[in-house]
């Protein structure tokens, strides 16, 4: 296929103002000869069927020269058949491959000629520059995917905003060709369109993801300080919003800017609106920021708010996780058993209370047989941890316990049946020789 000298950029200004569907199916326009046109277009179909791209690429040519306007998804066929062709080439390592993207290339050209350009063609093209790798033209997809969510956010998939922000936006940030301000831009754009889409109950997981994937992209640009001033302009202008005031709340507490003045406004209006109740990441995040604060009380009230209305597992681990170590840290040692009880891996939930019951033998040890007693309950639960809790702490542990002529003076038999103070379970008595 020759490649043609219309620019690409020059088509695209040229034929903007194209008002026909250049997307959708119409009514086929079998062009002059209609008997060569159907006769090429049934070839290269059936080879497009039978995944013989070079052989379909010959007919389409012919099919394309018969009866250009036949129907706009001739060229999207043309696309797909020079999309697979180039992961063919590529896959080969082939010296042709910039040939087939420039045949590629051609085919939008056509389409556009024959058609008239439309977001769904920016789309497309875009999405093919990304996922083939042609880096020399990333430029140009950003510019179309930019487009495309500016105007038609609605045709676009939670793919795409991978694609143009973590190949489009991003490459180019990293290039200097975009600035951070820019990319900050970016990610608020696409932000609101995972939150359109999570809103209408539309691939909630996955528009979700993509969200984690913005606010874990942004990092670089993402200082609390420049999120704080974007977000605070746009909540002043809007100040009685509640949908507005709790995305900004979900962007500073996603990029954990828990310290930011704006954070700390607007925490108890979010987190105590009847009316928008908070989720459980929310009230999480919030919790979080507490804990480091050293606000203990505060943090263990919002996780057990965030752990009641979780539907994610991950996330009550995680939440289990800090508040176990609340609990250790403030000597709650019956409390910091049943957390460990939570966990849901068994090795890690002993592995927790073995630690715990260790750590009671500094306030119940009371004598050096209560001491060993605790210890041999905290042994106990090391033994069930698969390996969790060190070896040291084990060896540790087992000095503490009495030796086997201390027993004998007490009239106390190694191996029998004793209950532990302040736990009031029974255990093993074991000694340390």
């Amino acid at each position: 296929m020759n490649k043609i000298v219309t620019s690409l950029l020059f088509i695209f200004s040229l034929l903007t103002s194209f008002s026909q569907d250049c997307f959708q199916a119409s009514k086929p326009n079998w062009g002059n000869d209609s008997l060569e046109c159907r006769k090429n277009v049934s070839l290269y179909s059936e080879f497009m069927k039978q995944k013989v791209f070079a052989d379909a690429a010959i007919f389409w040519t012919k099919a394309q020269n018969y009866c250009p306007k036949y129907k706009p998804n001739l060229y999207a066929n043309g696309a797909y058949i020079y999309r697979n062709i180039i992961k063919t080439k590529k896959k080969e390592k082939s010296s042709q491959v910039n040939l087939y993207f420039d045949s590629l290339y051609l085919v939008y050209d056509l389409w556009i000629l024959n058609f008239g350009i439309c977001d769904d063609i920016k789309a497309a093209m875009a999405k093919d520059i990304i996922t083939l790798s042609d880096r020399k033209k990333f430029n140009k997809a950003y510019e179309l995917y930019r487009e495309v969510f500016q105007n038609s956010p609605q045709i676009t998939s939670y793919s795409d905003i991978k694609y143009f922000f973590v190949y489009g936006a991003k490459t180019l940030y990293k290039k200097n060709i975009i600035n951070c301000d820019q990319l900050l831009a970016d990610y608020d754009m696409l932000s609101q369109v995972c939150d359109n889409n999570i809103s209408k109950g539309i691939k909630v997981d996955k528009y979700s993801k993509i969200q984690e994937l913005l606010d874990k992209e942004i990092s670089p640009c993402a200082s609390c300080d420049k999120l704080e001033e974007i977000y605070a302009s746009k909540h002043n202008a809007d100040s009685e919003n509640m949908v507005l005031t709790k995305k900004i709340f979900e962007r500073l507490s996603s990029n954990k800017c828990t310290e930011s003045s704006l954070y700390l406004k607007l925490l108890d209006k979010v987190l105590n609106d009847p009316d928008n109740p908070p989720t459980a990441k929310d009230l999480y995040n919030a919790a979080v920021a507490n804990y480091k604060r050293k606000e203990f009380s505060k943090a263990e009230q919002r996780f057990n708010r965030a752990i009641n209305i979780a539907d994610d597992d991950n996330l009550k681990q995680k939440i289990y996780e800090i508040l176990y170590d609340i609990a250790f840290n403030k000597n709650q040692y019956k409390k910091a058993l049943v957390i460990a009880g939570k966990f849901a891996d068994n090795c890690v939930a002993n592995d927790k209370k073995a630690r715990i019951v260790a750590s009671s033998s500094s306030k119940y040890g009371t004598s050096a047989f209560n001491k060993s007693l605790i210890y041999c309950l905290a042994l106990q639960y090391a033994s069930k941890s698969c390996g969790k809790t060190s070896a040291n702490a084990i060896t540790s542990w087992k000095g503490q316990l009495l030796p086997k002529s201390e027993l004998i003076m007490l009239d106390i038999k190694s191996g029998s049946s004793q209950q532990v103070p302040f736990w009031g379970q029974n255990v093993e008595l074991k000694t340390r020789d």
